[in-house]
């Protein structure tokens, strides 16, 4: 009871946080926002924001990285997801010019939606033309040297686990037609921390991301998208 009740409070402390940070920043958001040649300094932003939150909220984290990720170069990321943690993570577990690929309804979060699909691309899943509309502008990401973070079981697992759902095949066709690296994500314990229910059960756990070595796609046809799909879900599986 004295747990749940200290969980709670801790709970409302971490969404102040979580609010308050980012509206602090937000002017400096909607400043840079409107000028194309700012785009790093608005990552750079939200990169500040996810450290603020994570020191705030006395979470630690641990990055653990496979191999060493090329410079200069653009990969899509893939990792499981759990967590509404995991955005504010992946902030600041992966640097470069970066596009998120989130669910429309993140865009109509006050403020926090109108940045996002501003600098990241949202889908509608229900909505066909939603996603033929999103691959489009993933495939223009890549060709303007941004590199792709995406959940690719597109949905957080109701479960209560870090069990992963079956993935999309957005990513992978991607990958395979622009012949570019996929690196798998674990990240093991967001779900822990903050888990997506009602009950405020919020630990202090470490947050740990694990970087696999990136999957190559040079050579690869569309008659292998099974197999890449199979290739990530494994990897980032054995680790969670």
């Amino acid at each position: 009871m004295i747990k749940s009740f200290f969980q709670k409070i801790y709970a409302s402390y971490a969404l102040l946080i979580f609010i308050g940070i980012f509206l602090a920043l937000c002017p400096f958001f909607y400043i840079f926002i409107w000028f194309k040649s700012c785009e790093n300094i608005v990552h750079w932003i939200y990169r500040i924001w996810g450290f603020l939150v994570m020191f705030f909220c006395g979470l630690r984290y641990k990055i653990i990285q496979k191999t060493k990720l090329k410079p200069n170069t653009n990969y899509i990321f893939c990792a499981n997801h759990t967590s509404y943690l995991d955005i504010p993570t992946m902030y600041c577990s992966v640097y470069g010019n970066l596009s998120f690929i989130g669910k429309s309804s993140l865009g109509k979060v006050p403020l926090f939606g109108y940045l996002y699909k501003t600098m990241h691309i949202l889908v509608n899943r229900h909505d066909g033309n939603s996603k033929k509309e999103t691959i489009e502008r993933m495939k223009q990401a890549i060709d303007k040297n941004k590199s792709l973070i995406i959940f690719p079981e597109g949905t957080i697992p109701r479960s209560g686990s870090p069990k992963m759902l079956p993935f999309k095949d957005g990513a992978f066709r991607i990958a395979i037609e622009k012949q570019i690296a996929i690196v798998p994500i674990s990240i093991p314990n967001n779900y822990k921390i903050l888990p997506d229910n009602d009950k405020l059960n919020v630990s202090l756990k470490r947050c740990i991301v694990y970087f696999h070595e990136p999957i190559e796609t040079i050579g690869m046809t569309i008659n292998d998208l099974q197999t890449l799909k199979d290739d990530v879900f494994t990897k980032i599986e054995s680790k969670i």
